[in-house]
């Protein structure tokens, strides 16, 4: 489903139109759906990757920190050379549990090259020992990215039978703010409980390591009457 029957699937659900319910708004919990049902996916795999990205960056001389991809949502390896030839992976760990100072001296005795850790601060990775060269293309790391905005002609990045699991998220947040009219309640929560059905069945799909196989997706919706009086 593109965003644009996301869109009218979500408003036949809510009996709504562009204007009781505008494209601002249900576009903006379409997203936070497809944020969360993304997480879901990469909570339930195990190694089939469902969507990833490798990004490569270039060490400088003297600079410890770099500044991680906008889009990454999960970091699955890190690997950098200080040479420009032998590679290590980079083990992760946590500042607080280094003992003693953290200055370049420190650092450069409490850490070698050949056994490299990082630490990741905001939106930054921090790497130990600090390099001491600068080397064109001697960082990687593999990462899962954030799911690409959508747009009126795009899909979401996952298998397209759990797509109306976005529109009864959209519909659940439609009606949530506006529990004081009828039944609004009720629908409410048979929305969310359909979308959870979506999320569990996309959970077991995901979970399947050979995805050359088919596998036939039978979900059934709750029903509800769609006016809101």
């Amino acid at each position: 489903m593109t965003l644009t029957e996301i869109r009218a699937f979500t408003r036949f659900l809510t009996n709504t139109n562009s204007t009781t319910y505008t494209d601002a708004d249900l576009d903006a919990n379409v997203k936070n759906y497809n944020y969360l049902f993304t997480t879901e996916i990469l909570e339930s795999m195990d190694e089939w990757e469902f969507q990833g990205e490798v990004a490569t960056g270039s060490t400088v001389e003297d600079q410890q920190e770099y500044i991680l991809p906008t889009d990454i949502l999960k970091i699955k390896r890190v690997e950098i050379t200080y040479d420009g030839t032998t590679w290590y992976e980079a083990r992760p760990m946590d500042i607080n549990e280094k003992e003693g100072a953290t200055d370049t001296t420190s650092i450069g005795n409490d850490f070698t090259q050949s056994e490299p850790k990082y630490d990741l601060m905001d939106n930054s990775i921090m790497f130990y020992p600090i390099p001491d060269a600068t080397v064109v293309s001697s960082i990687k790391i593999w990462y899962e990215n954030l799911p690409t905005a959508l747009s009126a002609g795009t899909s979401p990045e996952f298998a397209e039978p759990f797509h109306r699991g976005l529109a009864y998220g959209a519909a659940k947040d439609y009606f949530d703010k506006y529990l004081e009219s009828g039944a609004n309640a009720d629908k409410s929560i048979k929305a969310d409980n359909n979308m959870e059905k979506y999320i569990q069945r996309m959970k077991i799909f995901y979970r399947k390591r050979n995805q050359d196989r088919k596998y036939v997706v039978d979900i059934n919706d709750t029903d509800y009457e769609y006016d809101n009086g």
